[in-house]
Formats: structure tokens, C-alpha cells, sequence
């Protein structure tokens, strides 16, 4: 019996040290991103996307999104990225984004929104993305 009792606290020692070691990993920050507003600018040259990112500290971060928005018989699309230095911590970027010159305007109504982000502590970089359907708004 002392022999079960023994190995029984043996047990459930190593559990708890396993589930100690175990916890603050999962407790770890990851990568978030969220689209918020899309505002049009200058007469649709342009659109200014709010967005909201969290990356490891640290870490050099990029993010670069393309709005893209059917215009009759034609497509308004424009990227841009934005490099910036991670805090661990959620983020917000107000990102200015040009039409391309060989399509047409952004206008008012609904677009898609792919957006990248990017968290780097070296040449291994870590990636997620989101495709979000937003209404840019005067």
C-alpha cells in the first residue's frame, strides 16, 4: 500500500510541475489582427483603414492591406504596407490607401479587405491574414 500511496504522490507531483511548466506558454501573446473603419479620401483617390494588431514583442512587424471594391464594370484596389516595431500589446494604424492609378476611384459602399501581418525576430517570420467585408464611409 505505501508503495501505491508513493507512486500515487509521485504522480500527481509531476502532473502539477507538468501543468506549471505548461501554463505560462499558453498564456503567451499571438497574433491578432482586426479591421475596424474604412474612410473614403480625396473624391475615392484614396481609402484610410483603421486596424488593429498584435504582435510579439519585439519583433520588427509589418502590415499591409488591400482594399479591393467592384465599380460597375471596373475594380478600385490599392495596397499598402506599414512597418513598425512590435509591443506585444494590441496596436492601431491608421493606414492610408492609394487607388491604383489603372483602375478606378473607391467610392462609398461595400469593399473587401485582405489584410497581412507580419511578426519577424529575425528572417523567420510568423504570418496570419484576414479577409474582412467592410462599407467605406464618407
Amino acid at each position: 500500500m505505501s508503495r501505491l500511496r508513493a507512486a500515487l504522490v509521485l504522480l500527481l507531483t509531476t502532473s502539477s510541475l507538468v501543468l506549471v511548466a505548461v501554463s505560462p506558454a499558453s498564456a503567451a501573446p499571438t497574433l491578432a489582427l482586426d479591421v475596424g473603419s474604412v474612410t473614403l479620401v480625396a473624391n475615392g483617390a484614396a481609402v484610410r483603414v483603421q486596424i488593429t494588431a498584435t504582435c510579439f514583442e519585439g519583433d520588427v512587424g509589418g502590415i499591409t492591406p488591400t482594399v479591393t471594391q467592384a465599380a460597375g464594370d471596373r475594380v478600385a484596389q490599392g495596397t499598402q504596407a506599414q512597418s513598425f516595431t512590435c509591443t506585444g500589446q494590441p496596436q492601431q494604424f491608421s493606414i492610408l490607401v492609394l487607388a491604383n492609378v489603372n483602375g478606378a476611384p473607391f467610392r462609398t459602399g461595400v469593399a473587401l479587405v485582405t489584410t497581412q501581418l507580419q511578426s519577424c525576430p529575425g528572417a523567420n517570420c510568423t504570418t496570419i491574414q484576414t479577409d474582412e467585408v467592410v462599407r467605406i464611409r464618407r
